[in-house]
């Protein structure tokens, strides 16, 4: 297939967003889901672990594939299969169901992960990795909020299953925007035949560096996605806000975003270390969840709304500061050394950290309780996990073996 040339940065954005936002719009919903189908808060929060599930699978197979007959049939393909998920989510009878159809919604969207992440690497390398990773999470610090407050909004006024209506309209515009305009990246699709998936494999999961950078991106991406499911039932269920107001909170964690982006920006733009700036990333979000854990306990005092907000979102915003000065650097390091294997190599990494996700979100829905102290020590816990495990890197060999396979 003839290389086009770079893919364009809005479409690495439309990927990027889309499981991000599928997410964030469904998690407003766990409360109204959770009372819909008579069930615990728990057993409503597995369905978002079990979207994980189905997303981590996806990444490890089709981002092998991806190699061998490249990015943009794949994207199609998933594209069409989160669009046939969504559509008949709509009609779910049961939980059961529901969340069957959401680990095939997850497979499906992995493609915007894993081949989003292998045509970044296909098109651009070094600091200008860096850079178009920090402009995609400024980018992407819009989508908690709108897909909260979205979320909120449909489920208050229309009802969860119109969360996957809007969700099946917003992919089918995507899937004609991409049959149109989405370029072939991968110049090595013939040459990638030689290589064999068994010995990347085992090169890939032996790889120290390689395990703990998927360590910490599959603990950061996990504690997002863990609060987004378990504070709808503190300020919608305890509180008593409505799911409108709930969603619109999440914009305060947009603040947070596009100020740690473009901050992230400015440093890179400046020259300073990659390696400073995650170690800067690591602090506040330390600070940041031991902060959660003080204001844990004073919110169970507290009946006033906007005191628990404050303790809170005021937490989370340091930690979502780290997480923008941590993670784009963290994806553009993890996976420098397998240049010509990006997809099948990406794949193996993203199927790693995302089954990391998933575990915390299960592990989230497992220690679900009235109280939100069990989730805030799981979160400080993986945030001090995460910067041990940057300690081990920074003390690993400084020049690592490149890996070609040829």
């Amino acid at each position: 297939m003839k290389i086009i040339g770079r893919v364009p940065l809005w479409i690495l954005l439309c990927l990027f967003a889309l499981s991000h936002s599928t997410e964030t719009i469904y998690t407003s919903a766990l409360p109204t889901i959770s009372n819909y189908f008579g069930i615990s808060g728990g057993y409503a929060q597995l369905s978002s672990s079990i979207y994980f599930v189905g997303f981590a699978v996806g990444i490890l197979s089709l981002g092998r594939i991806s190699d061998l007959y490249g990015r943009r049939p794949l994207v199609l393909f998933g594209m069409a299969l989160y669009i046939v998920s969504s559509i008949t989510v709509i009609f779910a009878s049961n939980i059961e169901m529901l969340i069957f159809l959401r680990f095939c919604q997850g497979f499906g969207a992995s493609v915007g992960s894993v081949i989003g992440q292998a045509m970044a690497r296909d098109s651009y390398s070094g600091s200008e990795l860096s850079y178009i990773y920090a402009n995609l999470a400024l980018g992407i610090a819009f989508i908690p909020s709108i897909g909260s407050s979205i979320g909120g909004y449909i489920t208050q006024y229309a009802g969860w299953r119109y969360i996957f209506v809007f969700l099946t309209m917003v992919s089918a515009v995507l899937l004609m925007l991409y049959a149109k305009y989405l370029p072939e990246t991968n110049p090595y699709i013939g040459a990638i035949n030689r290589a064999n998936y068994f010995s990347i494999f085992k090169v890939v999961i032996t790889d120290r560096i390689v395990l703990l950078y998927a360590f910490i991106v599959g603990a950061f991406n996990g504690m997002t996605f863990g609060f987004y499911i378990e504070t709808p039932f503190l300020f919608i269920n305890k509180i008593g806000v409505n799911p409108s107001f709930y969603g619109r909170l999440a914009f305060l964690l947009t603040i947070a975003n596009i100020c740690g982006s473009m901050l992230n920006k400015f440093l890179m733009s400046k020259h300073i270390d990659n390696k400073r700036i995650m170690v800067c990333g690591l602090i506040l979000s330390n600070l940041g969840c031991f902060m959660l854990i003080v204001s844990s306990f004073a919110i169970e005092q507290s009946k006033n709304l906007y005191l628990a907000v404050s303790y809170i979102f005021i937490p989370m915003m340091l930690h979502v500061i780290g997480h923008t000065f941590l993670i784009p650097s963290a994806l553009r390091f993890a996976l420098e050394d397998y240049v010509k294997v990006t997809g099948t190599a990406g794949s193996i990494f993203g199927f790693i950290y995302y089954l990391l996700v998933a575990l915390i979100s299960f592990s989230v829905s497992k220690i679900h309780s009235d109280t939100i102290t069990n989730f805030v020590i799981l979160f400080f816990t993986l945030s001090v996990l995460c910067s041990i495990s940057f300690y081990l890197i920074k003390r690993s060999r400084p020049i690592r073996q490149k890996y070609n396979f040829d």
